[in-house]
């Protein structure tokens, strides 16, 4: 059951995630994006939002199902954080094939490089949020 409350929780965090980032991008380019038209023409009217929703769903739902399955008895973090990434991109590339947000040309890299600057930040976020959640415990163990 727990573990169903986590997976409800990161789908729900991955949405609020997308739309927030699909808000700013709109401001950016100064239009409203609810999807690319071409994909938006390639599915019946009112499908498009609900796809587009559910797929940022998945960041999470991967996400959160990776990070659970690598829970190894390593104190090394690197390959388990460079696994995470990869999957991530991987889910990545074929949203944004599918959804029309590029092809295999330069605005991949474009977007590419829009992953990598938000996976780092979402990094920082729980880096920080670990490292507070330890130093409170290391300041209770102290007194």
């Amino acid at each position: 059951m727990k573990n169903i409350k986590n997976l409800l929780k990161a789908f729900i965090l991955s949405v609020g995630f997308g739309a927030l980032i699909e808000a700013f991008i709109s401001l950016f380019l100064g239009r409203d994006i609810i999807g690319m038209p071409k994909f938006i023409e390639s599915v019946s009217p009112g499908h498009a939002r609900i796809i587009q929703t559910i797929l940022y769903g998945g960041f999470g739902l991967i996400s959160d199902t990776i990070s659970h399955l690598l829970k190894m008895e390593s104190d090394d973090t690197r390959p388990k954080q460079a696994i995470h990434f990869g999957i991530l991109g991987i889910y990545f590339i074929f949203v944004g094939l599918y959804l029309g947000w590029f092809d295999l040309s330069t605005n991949l890299f474009y977007s590419a490089a829009s992953f990598i600057i938000v996976y780092l930040l979402i990094g920082l976020v729980f880096y920080y949020k670990d490292k507070k959640t330890i130093d409170e415990v290391n300041k209770k163990l102290s007194k």
